[in-house]
């Protein structure tokens, strides 16, 4: 398989986010930095220029369906994607005097962790599919594998992000588009 030269990552501002920039950074190589904070995203920006790659910072936020769409779109338009990365995710876990993550930290996780995966995705299926090319990478976790008790809601939306995923790659598979799902 070839080396991307169109990148686009959500939950680039941090952790797994920005190390796949910087991985990812070269000549030759346009990255799309997605996140809710363009003054977290900026250093990540200017450390991936500093390796040559030509960098778009895209402040959206994945919980929000049409503007991730139209963030897409937008930016598929100049630079046709090649590569989504769907890794933007947050945890909830037990609360600092140890009670259970609360109703709104679940909701929270699920909105950002396996809506945020299917806002990201789907818009890039549709421009994919319509070249008939492209890949589509979803970050998972092991903790699909094996529910954490310290998170439930984390580990729940991570299983179902790799389901999804694992589906998805099966569906699209004549139509040219590859699907990797991703489990640190």
């Amino acid at each position: 398989m070839n080396r991307p030269t169109v990148v686009v990552i959500t939950g680039a501002s941090g952790g797994i986010g920005s190390a796949l920039a910087r991985g990812y950074a070269g000549p030759g190589v346009t990255l799309g930095l997605i996140g809710r904070d363009g003054k977290r995203l900026e250093p990540i920006a200017a450390q991936c220029r500093a390796q040559g790659a030509a960098v778009e910072v895209l402040v959206a936020d994945v919980t929000q369906a049409e503007a991730m769409r139209r963030t897409l779109q937008d930016f598929d338009r100049q630079h046709p994607i090649g590569l989504l990365i769907a890794n933007a995710g947050v945890n909830s876990g037990r609360t600092p005097d140890g009670a259970p993550e609360s109703w709104a930290a679940v909701q929270r996780v699920f909105r950002t962790n396996l809506f945020g995966v299917l806002h990201s995705v789907t818009p890039a299926v549709e421009l994919m599919r319509a070249r008939r090319r492209g890949q589509i990478a979803v970050v998972g976790s092991l903790a699909a594998w094996r529910g954490l008790a310290s998170c439930p809601a984390y580990s729940a939306s991570k299983a179902a992000v790799e389901t999804y995923g694992t589906a998805l790659r099966g569906s699209l598979a004549a139509e040219g588009v590859q699907v990797s799902v991703i489990s640190p």
